[in-house]
């Protein structure tokens, strides 16, 4: 669901974010990134500035002729799998429930983290319960998320009714 860009765009939260959904911080993440063609730090702020600038709740593609830095399709596999493991790491900090969960039930979750932040997720009180209480229909019902595609949420709760 998250799509693969090779520039800077505002995701749903209005976070710089390039790639499959790797939010850029600020000007200096920004310039650690591995760019095409090494453009200068110059021209990096100015991207990320006009991009960060940008009027929110567009689709990615609306942010494209804002910015001239690019990621190759290797550049973004890297911080994707970079990602994911930081990902998997936080949420078994932070729940240390998630390694026992069935597997639909970690996809979902993970998913939510990866969209929301693992922060953002910890806010699903209800859903939290649930998952630890082994509720997987009820947890189906608690992890709707607004500001996302309709069909992502439907995605979600399937996995965890796979596992009810």
């Amino acid at each position: 669901f998250e799509g693969s860009t090779s520039y800077m765009y505002l995701c749903t939260g209005g976070a710089v974010t390039v790639g499959v959904g790797h939010a850029i911080f600020d000007p200096g993440h920004a310039l650690q990134l591995p760019w095409d063609g090494s453009p200068s730090p110059l021209l990096i702020h100015s991207d990320y500035a006009r991009v960060a600038t940008a009027e929110k709740g567009r689709p990615a593609a609306h942010y494209q002729a804002l910015t001239k830095c690019r990621l190759s399709e290797g550049a973004i596999a890297t911080l994707l799998d970079a990602d994911i493991a930081a990902f998997e790491k936080n949420l078994s900090a932070q729940m240390s429930a998630w390694s026992s969960f069935p597997e639909p039930v970690q996809q979902a979750l993970f998913d939510m983290a990866y969209n929301l932040g693992v922060g953002g997720l910890l806010k699903f009180r209800k859903l939290l319960a649930a998952c630890a209480a082994g509720k997987w229909e009820i947890a189906a019902t608690q992890c709707h998320r607004a500001g996302i595609a309709e069909e992502r949420n439907r995605e979600t709760a399937a996995l965890f009714q796979q596992a009810a």
